[in-house]
């Protein structure tokens, strides 16, 4: 009697224990971009969070161009082809404040590219100043042009630089064989001229950029209970919750959202 119990039971365990397995492998797909996106990338004591995806951050946990890397403990960024080391964030402005890899600690490049940012992902902020370096002038006394105590022996290059602009361009009339101009914060570049800084200090200090995402609807997702994301069939922006995936924001009504928001304060 027993036996023919427990085989008449069992197609419905199978069943039971089938759809079981299937809600529980559903709620973990969904549960996915919460939890990845949920965790900063950490380097360098520096935490980079939506827009930024890479390392440990899923490519849609933030829109393509906010792709970050952490080598020898230093988070760095690709802007315009030319790589960049993230030395601060302020995700209330929301802006990054990053300095050239190949000026860190040199005026003396490789290759001589003029600082060009992607304007649809950065803007530059205020207080920022150019300073221009020429290398290769065929004479170091031009008027404006201010002479550093570094040469270029990579290049046999002698090098010269001027905060702001000139009103001629060194390198058009072939006074000059090349220039590069970095953005500096203008209070560094002020102090340079004041004699109460060096080149590369103000280099090494970088340039603020401004991000260009909705700050508001990534602000109304995480009070929410959410994490912001990428959407990845259309580009646009996802909230990731803990029942599923919104446009917006979380659903109040759903499971945990409320302790989901209530931890994120």
């Amino acid at each position: 009697m027993r036996t023919l119990l427990l085989q008449s039971l069992f197609p419905l365990l199978l069943i039971t224990s089938f759809h079981s397995i299937n809600v529980e492998s559903s709620l973990s797909q969904d549960d996915l971009p919460y939890a990845n996106c949920g965790e900063d990338i950490n380097c360098g004591g520096i935490r980079l969070s939506y827009p930024f995806r890479g390392v440990n951050r899923a490519n849609y946990c933030g829109p393509p161009g906010f792709d970050a890397e952490c080598l020898e403990n230093v988070p760095m960024i690709s802007i315009s082809s030319i790589n960049y080391r993230i030395l601060k964030t302020n995700y209330s402005a929301p802006s990054v404040t990053v300095a050239r890899q190949d000026y860190w600690g040199t005026i003396c490049p490789q290759t001589y590219v003029n600082t060009n940012i992607n304007f649809s992902l950065f803007d530059y902020t205020s207080g920022l100043t150019n300073l221009t370096f020429y290398y290769g002038c065929a004479s170091i006394n031009i008027p404006g042009l201010n002479s550093s105590s570094q040469p270029c022996d990579t290049n046999n290059d002698h090098v010269t630089y001027v905060v702001g602009s000139l009103p001629f361009d060194p390198v058009a009339n072939g006074t000059c064989k090349n220039g590069v101009s970095i953005p500096v914060f203008t209070t560094a570049a002020l102090a340079l001229e004041a004699n109460r800084t060096t080149i590369k200090e103000v280099v090494d200090g970088g340039f603020e950029l401004g991000l260009q995402i909705n700050n508001t609807q990534c602000t109304n997702c995480v009070e929410s209970g959410g994490k912001c994301g990428l959407n990845t069939k259309n580009g646009g922006f996802s909230c990731f919750c803990l029942d599923q995936t919104y446009a917006t924001v979380c659903n109040a009504t759903a499971p945990g959202a409320e302790e989901t928001k209530n931890r994120n304060y």
